[in-house]
């Protein structure tokens, strides 16, 4: 029987993968900063990994944490929570809870875990995106809920069921709040009944925690990939409709928006777009250039559409920028030189297109209309301690 790896075996596996992250990431030589902050993103991913990969079981399923302000990867849209879970697409589920009251809970089936995507390319054929909405279901008096998960509907199940696609191997729930602080998060459990699962073996955990290499480096490698992606097919300065991550399994009623912000420390960005008149949901953030979300907890990286001010004709206009404006719709891209600018709209009746223009912040008022909404640096200290509060209240763990 061949020895399983030990511990020291398993960390010397992990050594290098900082360094060829950093490496690929800044060519020419990182900062200290720079190089605190990928050690610290690595750790996070690490982090991610034993959660939803060591940890799962598709026989004793579990829904737990994947992205969220400590474990900042692939650009989290700072409104969800977002939950994940390995599953046997032979198996039969129920999930079970109570409703709460964010904006939508929409749990999607996807394929196999990604443990590395080293090449970047785009998929062969279609996704899966069978998405399910937990507004689907029938609700009891108290928000409680409860459904069936199988290929085929049980004999004799006369509540609610959704149909388990041969393809799926993994959940991911997206859990959506606009006010932070006012609505209640969904609970959600999940349980496997067709088979009373038994402990993963020393082999299987081995096997999984073998993985955390791979996983981390091409989980970075692959989003730092995506940004340049993004600068090379929609440029610098642009927020244009985003086909690629539509086609990769996004929301499947959910259109992105993506580009590149890249301005100076006394320059801004207006980003203007009509909003349509009927969307269950919108938002926008800035991302730096490894897709990692600005920091939402401790600065106004994102904003949705009840954060955001709508001008008096029906437009939204955000300010990207290092230096505070002094407008109400500010989002502040930190320190970081470039990176990524994103909106998404949900279930909308249209899709319009967005403007981008560069200008000095010291002239961001004249391109403005009159009655756009400003703030004093005390309404905006006001504004980002409500959101401090509001993004730890959140159900992230």
């Amino acid at each position: 029987m061949t020895a399983l790896p030990t511990w020291t075996d398993q960390m010397r596996a992990l050594e290098g993968v900082g360094e060829n992250l950093i490496a690929a990431w800044r060519p020419d030589g990182a900062t200290e900063a720079e190089t605190q902050d990928m050690n610290k993103l690595a750790l996070s991913i690490l982090a991610c990994g034993y959660l939803c990969r060591v940890y799962t079981d598709e026989r004793r399923p579990v829904f737990m944490p994947q992205w969220n302000y400590a474990c900042n990867q692939g650009g989290p849209n700072p409104d969800y929570v977002y939950l994940t879970t390995e599953i046997d697409p032979r198996g039969v589920y129920e999930i079970s809870g109570f409703r709460g009251t964010t904006r939508f809970v929409e749990i999607t089936q996807q394929e196999r875990p990604m443990t590395g995507m080293k090449n970047f390319e785009r998929r062969e054929g279609p996704p899966l995106r069978l998405t399910n909405d937990l507004d689907e279901l029938t609700t009891g008096d108290d928000g409680s809920f409860r459904v069936t998960l199988s290929a085929e509907r049980p004999d004799g199940h006369t509540g609610d069921w959704w149909h388990l696609d041969p393809r799926a191997h993994k959940l991911l729930m997206r859990k959506c709040s606009c006010d932070w602080i006012g609505e209640q998060d969904a609970r959600v459990a999940i349980n496997r009944l067709d088979d009373p699962g038994a402990d993963m073996t020393p082999a299987e955990i081995a096997s999984r925690f073998s993985d955390m290499a791979t996983w981390i480096d091409g989980m970075i490698q692959f989003d730092m990939k995506l940004v340049r992606y993004y600068r090379e097919h929609h440029g610098i300065n642009v927020l244009l409709r985003s086909q690629w991550i539509e086609d990769a399994g996004g929301l499947a009623k959910q259109a992105y928006y993506d580009g590149i912000h890249q301005i100076a420390d006394d320059e801004a960005l207006i980003v203007e777009f009509p909003v349509p008149a009927e969307c269950h949901y919108w938002q926008i953030l800035v991302a730096d250039d490894r897709f990692s979300t600005v920091d939402w907890v401790n600065r106004q990286s994102s904003l949705n559409d009840v954060q955001a001010r709508v001008d008096s004709d029906g437009w939204f206009r955000g300010v990207v920028s290092k230096r505070d404006p002094g407008v109400h719709n500010w989002l502040d891209k930190a320190d970081f030189p470039w990176g990524i600018l994103q909106a998404r709209f949900y279930r909308a009746d249209e899709y319009p297109d967005a403007t981008v223009t560069r200008v000095p912040v010291a002239e961001v008022l004249g391109h403005l209309p009159a009655d756009t909404v400003l703030v004093t640096p005390a309404e905006r200290a006001r504004q980002l301690r409500i959101r401090r509060e509001g993004a730890q209240l959140r159900r992230i763990w």
